[in-house]
């Protein structure tokens, strides 16, 4: 059986609190909101690019995920985004919806780490 990633690398969010220096959980919280008022239209988009058979729309939106993903350390949640990510420039729509479901879930989880940190 695949060994399973943590949900949040915790030394890229290490990174994150040190660059805000002696506001650093201040300055994670900011990066997180940020990241969870973009976290809908990109899904969003992602999603409606695989309903609308549009790859080079889910492409980009999963690609924009991914990266903004590791940019806060949300390690499973950018691998289930790559996946569609390559599915969407292979043109491949095999399994999508469920990695779509994956996504939002692991979102979800994530978020509820992020919160428990924060708090």
């Amino acid at each position: 059986m695949e060994e399973q990633r943590p949900l949040i690398d915790w030394n890229i969010v290490n990174g994150l609190i040190e660059l805000g220096e002696e506001d650093g959980k201040s300055f994670l919280k900011e990066v997180i909101n940020i990241y969870i008022s973009q976290y809908p239209e990109l899904f969003s988009a992602m999603k409606k690019g695989f309903e609308q058979a549009q790859a080079k729309e889910m492409t980009l939106n999963a690609h924009s995920l991914k990266g903004a993903s590791l940019n806060i350390g949300a390690i499973q949640l950018a691998e289930a985004c790559r996946e569609i990510e390559m599915k969407g420039r292979n043109n491949d729509f095999s399994g999508v919806d469920r990695l779509i479901e994956k996504v939002n879930n692991v979102y979800n989880l994530t978020i509820e780490e992020f919160q428990k940190f924060l708090s």
